[in-house]
């Protein structure tokens, strides 16, 4: 017998895992906040903001929330009635309308909104 892997379960797949990572996420922020008695620490903490390799960290997270939240959306559809058979479009709506947000958010971030 051969398991087969469908959309349900590639998004639960990704659902696990953008929720893990948003879960190392929020220890890293809460240690960065924890640096803010320390003027000195916090500066240094600031300048290192700066860096392009953390601008490309930050649009990450913007991905995984936008890919966590709107695949829970999914989840909640799912739970309140919605046939599972549509499990294959409603990713597909996920990843159109998160896709399309992201894009408008990174430009907006790229261009220097903060």
């Amino acid at each position: 017998m051969r398991y087969r892997l469908r959309a349900g379960s590639f998004a639960w797949l990704i659902h696990r895992i953008t929720g893990i990572s948003l879960t190392l996420y929020i220890f890293l922020h809460l240690y960065v906040l924890s640096n803010l008695k320390d003027p000195e620490k916090y500066e240094s903490l600031m300048h290192n903001m700066e860096n392009p390799l953390m601008r490309v960290g930050e649009l990450a997270l913007l991905a995984l929330v936008f890919t966590h939240g709107l695949n829970g959306f999914r989840l909640v559809l799912i739970d309140t009635g919605v046939p599972t058979r549509f499990q294959k479009v409603l990713s597909g709506i996920a990843a159109a309308i998160g896709a399309l947000i992201f894009i408008f958010g990174a430009v907006h971030f790229l261009r220097g909104g903060h």
